[in-house]
């Protein structure tokens, strides 16, 4: 007899397993996802049966909460997949009565929650993104994964400010997804993973009940932005357009940023940046689907048979819940969309070098003056010779050349005296 698809969860307190523990008590488990921006979360519900879990096994707030859900048999017999939930500090329970309820709601921060909670002032110069997250991994003992562009900065502060809020909203304003997952902080690349080929396809009958809603706006969204910054120690400010179009251009919208930038490719890499993120809301889908573990949070979809919103979307969110009555996703995609690149213009082309001139033997020259030699040898003996006009009577290629004096020259008249053999550049 074929086995029951289903989801059987794996939660670990403080390392060890609570299988025993939450064994027939649990009603609903929900993991949320989430690309960047804000800390993935963990909530459990379950049957406060006999009061359980006020008066017998009571987890604390800050205990580490380890989970993962392993989907059995779920697209066909003896298929298992497995979706790593991660780490989470439990920082809230809730307990309710008629009916007896308990909920455990964990976030994903690290061990060391100060990365969150104590607040820093800092001054940091001459530094890079990926400087900056390596010495703050470092601080609370995290890996550092870093997949994007790595920016340096001229100097920025961190006034009174988390790690945690100062970093996201660092990678923020440079184009860059952040996250802590594992005990590590990820930090990706936005246009770089939008780029990324899609992993999975969405169809309209994948949406429970047809419960789908999709968004496609103009308002709000830019084909470019209009930004500035100063040069050195120059007071000036110098106005600059970065755009996918021209400033001027029919159906032109153009972002005004009034936060100034001390270079112009910081201006142009902050000002992308900011166009990039408004225009993840211009087209939008959200829904329930029948939950699939390939399905999370950071990657790019196709989805079908949805008409004009057809398309390859990145993911934003997925809301993982597991309960008796079934497993679902809620999922938030945008659609994605042509990147604004922030790189400076190419440089205008160097002008052609001007071509050789070549000389041959009857050429009527203007010497420079200098020495004229006795031979064309290495170690000919050389003598002044005033500049003027001269011609050349023997070149390069004439036969016992010695080369290091390839050319010989002789007067044409009285303003020079050159008669001898002179070096390749001191005629034209």
């Amino acid at each position: 007899m074929a086995e029951a698809r289903r989801v059987i969860p794996d939660i670990d307190f403080n390392g060890k397993s609570a299988k025993k523990s939450l064994d027939g008590l649990t009603e609903q488990i929900e993991y949320d996802d989430v690309a960047s921006g804000a800390s993935d979360t963990l909530s459990i519900q379950v049957f406060n049966k006999d009061m359980k879990f006020l008066k017998g096994w009571l987890p604390k707030k800050g205990d580490r909460i380890t989970a993962s859900l392993t989907f059995k048999n779920w697209t066909k017999e003896g298929a298992d997949k497995k979706l790593s939930c991660g780490d989470f500090l439990l920082d809230e329970m809730k307990m309710t009565g008629g009916p007896l309820v308990a909920t455990l709601g964990g976030i994903s921060i690290p061990t060391n929650s100060a990365i969150k909670s104590t607040n820093r002032t800092k001054t940091w110069k001459k530094v890079s993104i990926k400087q900056i997250a390596q010495e703050i991994a470092k601080r609370y003992g995290l890996k550092l994964i870093f997949d994007g562009p790595n920016y340096t900065i001229k100097s920025i502060e961190q006034t009174d400010k988390s790690d945690s809020s100062f970093l996201y909203d660092l990678c923020k304003d440079y184009g860059l997804g952040m996250k802590v997952y594992k005990s590590k902080i990820v930090i990706w690349g936005k246009s770089k993973y939008e780029g990324k080929k899609a992993t999975a396809t969405i169809k309209r009958a994948d949406f429970i009940g047809d419960d789908w809603d999709y968004t496609d706006t103009l308002e709000g969204t830019y084909t470019g932005a209009r930004t500035s910054y100063k040069k050195g120690n120059d007071s000036k400010e110098i106005s600059i357009y970065v755009g996918l179009v021209g400033e001027k251009a029919k159906g032109a919208r153009t972002l005004k940023i009034s936060e100034q930038s001390d270079s112009e490719n910081d201006a142009r890499y902050k000002a992308a940046a900011k166009v990039n993120l408004e225009n993840e809301k211009a087209t939008v889908l959200t829904g329930t689907i029948f939950a699939r573990p390939e399905i999370v949070a950071g990657i790019c979809v196709t989805v079908k048979d949805l008409g004009k919103a057809d398309g390859k979307y990145f993911v934003d969110e997925v809301k993982t819940k597991v309960s008796d009555s079934g497993t679902t996703q809620e999922i938030q995609l945008h659609k994605c969309q042509k990147q604004l690149k922030g790189d400076p213009p190419p440089a205008p082309p160097a002008p052609p070098a001007p071509a050789k001139k070549t000389y041959k033997v009857g050429d009527i020259v203007n010497f420079h003056g200098g020495t004229h030699y006795y031979s064309s040898y290495p170690g000919a003996r050389g003598y002044r010779a005033r500049a003027g006009r001269a011609k050349i009577t023997l070149g390069p290629n004439c036969r016992g050349n010695g080369h290091a004096h390839p050319w010989h020259l002789i007067h044409v008249d009285s303003s020079s005296n050159v008669y001898g053999w002179v070096d390749e550049g001191t005629f034209d």
